[in-house]
This record gives structure tokens, sequence and C-alpha cells, in this order.
């Protein structure tokens, strides 16, 4: 995008070229996860995904490729798969990811729709930006006091979740990361490639959550494709 396209709010449901972007990453995402699940079936039947871990996959990957390039369309996709995703950790016992996923990431995604297309000066499409020394320490207090919250909670209110004060740290480093993605913050990148995706990797790996932990493998490759995409934005000054 140019600087010309701030001026102006941005289409809900994008432009061509975020069409025609979305579309090939939505066949890409759908082929590298059923080369996945036929290599499962051949190889570890034992940890082939289900149908609601395949979609939720399927369609995360497909959000989080077309986030990297700042497509609008990643917001309405990724409505679908934390829906999808959150259903799954429910059934597997991660209880904090599920509550991420259904109590935080779901609402916040509508929020971001509306942040991207019109949360810029007069209501304009939003630019990239930075935060400050200040707002960067405030975000790291904010994570560790949530962890710690969020831990304490889960050990006093489910019996049967697993690894509480873990699945805490990377909900509460996704919970801020979401809020500077939603603004279009450069630093949002900075934690989704260590206090979420490399931590998650290891987590859902402890639990069996192998389509998944593949699945942030993949992320975390994309999180370094999008700080160097969106660092490069910030300092052109676009959307």
């Amino acid at each position: 995008m140019t600087a010309a396209t701030i001026a102006q709010p941005a289409p809900w449901f994008g432009r061509r070229w975020e069409h025609r972007h979305a579309t090939v990453a939505a066949a890409g995402s759908l082929l590298a996860c059923l080369a996945y699940w036929a290599a499962t079936l051949r190889f570890a039947p034992e940890v082939a995904p289900g149908p609601v871990e395949f979609a939720g996959t399927a369609t995360s990957l497909w959000s989080v490729w077309i986030t990297q390039r700042r497509n609008v369309l990643a917001l309405p996709v990724g409505i679908i798969s934390v829906t999808l995703m959150g259903w799954f950790f429910w059934e597997i016992g991660l209880v904090g990811q599920t509550l991420l996923h259904w109590a935080y990431y779901l609402p916040i995604q509508f929020w971001a729709w509306r942040e991207w297309t019109r949360g810029g000066e007069n209501r304009t499409e939003l630019a990239v930006s930075r935060l400050t020394n200040r707002t960067r320490a405030g975000a790291l207090v904010a994570m560790i006091a949530f962890t710690i919250v969020l831990g304490w909670a889960l050990d006093a209110g489910w019996e049967s979740a697993l690894y509480t004060y873990w699945d805490a740290s990377i909900v509460a480093a996704s919970v801020v990361a979401m809020v500077l993605l939603s603004r279009k913050k450069v630093e949002s990148w900075w934690l989704w490639i260590g206090p979420v995706n490399v931590s998650a990797i290891a987590l859902y790996a402890a639990t069996g959550a192998s389509m998944f932990a593949a699945l942030y493998v993949l992320f975390l490759v994309m999180a370094f494709v999008g700080l160097a995409r969106w660092r490069r934005a910030a300092t052109a000054g676009i959307a």
C-alpha cells in the first residue's frame, strides 16, 4: 500500500490486490495442512488431526499469512479461526488457551477490523507505527502482571487445567500482542516471535497438539517476515 491510500478509509472487505493475495494464501494454507494430514496418516496416525483441529489450523495459517502484508481480510478470516481453535483447545484441556481465543481473540478481531480500516486520523486507514519507550515498558509490566493473575486463577478454578503458569504466560503475551497488532504497532511482532510462538511450540508439543506445534513453527517464520515488512512500512509511514 502507498501513502496515497492513507487519506481515506479502507474497504471493509479489502481491495483487489487483497482479494488476490488472500486467494493465493488460502490455497497455500489448505495444501500445507493437507500435506501434514497425509503425512501423519502415513507415518504417525496417532497424531493425525481431527476435523476441528484441521480447520482451525488451516484458517489460522491463512489469517497469519495475509496479516504480514496488512491485508484487512486477515480479520474476518481470523474470526473463523479463533472460534475453531478455542473449540479444539477446550477439548484437550488447555483452558487458558480456550479463554484466550473465545473471550479475547474473538471480540478483539472486530475492534481490530475497525481500527485497520478507520482507526487513523479523521477515520482514515491506520498507518503502521512504533511504540514509545514508555509504552514498551508498560506493555512488559502488563504481561508479567497478567501472567501471575491468570496463572493463579487457572490453578484455583480448573482442576483439569494443564501447565497453568506456562499457559498463562502465552495468553498474557498474546493479549498484549493482539492489542498492538490491532493498532498496527511494529512491536507486536516481537511478542509473537518469542513469548508467544517459541513458547507455544513447546507447550503444544508437550500436550500432544502436534499439528498446532507444527503450525506455530510456520507462524514463527512468518513473524520474522512480518516484522521486517512492518518495520519498512513504519519507516515509510504507510498503511
